[in-house]
């Protein structure tokens, strides 16, 4: 079963479509909000769709982020405090889009306290761990299994700080 699932989400990699220039709406500029401090430089690739997602970080069965050929993302491991914080940045068409995929996916992932209309939300999971989400205009940024709330937030403002900037 294990062997199937990792060769299905292998082909489903490998027969991903990949977008034509200029045709996701970040391209290669969603590259460039990523903080440069703590990147693990090797960990930083371009997600596509789901099974893409999935391959690096499982974080759901369905589409909770709607990742289709017209949204780009980007995802980065960071070493915070000895461990690894996840990031995960996607661009989404429009405004609009963005923000329905926010309020779905917080609410799928967070606790009853996740607001949709504010644009920003943290919380500490059962884990322990720290996760956060933000919505800066078309994009949406997400940080997962940050070791300390101080940590979680700093990445998430340094990404959201630079996604204003250039979206």
């Amino acid at each position: 079963m294990r062997k199937t699932l990792f060769l299905l989400t292998l082909a489903a990699l490998l027969l991903s479509p990949s977008a034509a220039p200029g045709q996701a709406p970040g391209g290669n500029r969603l590259r460039d909000i990523l903080p440069a401090e703590e990147l693990i430089g090797s960990s930083v690739v371009s997600i596509r769709d789901q099974a893409a997602l999935n391959a690096h970080y499982y974080l759901a069965d369905e589409t909770v982020l709607g990742l289709n050929r017209k949204t780009d993302a980007v995802f980065a491991r960071y070493r915070m405090g000895g461990r690894e914080a996840l990031l995960l940045a996607v661009v989404y068409p429009s405004e609009e889009d963005a923000g329905r995929v926010y309020g779905r996916f917080g609410r799928d992932f967070f606790s009853g306290k996740f607001d949709p209309k504010s644009p920003r939300f943290l919380e500490k999971l059962e884990t322990g761990d720290y996760a956060a989400v933000v919505l800066a205009r078309s994009v949406l940024i997400v940080v997962l299994e940050a070791p300390d709330r101080k940590s979680c937030d700093d990445l998430l403002r340094r990404v959201e700080e630079k996604a204003l900037a250039l979206f």
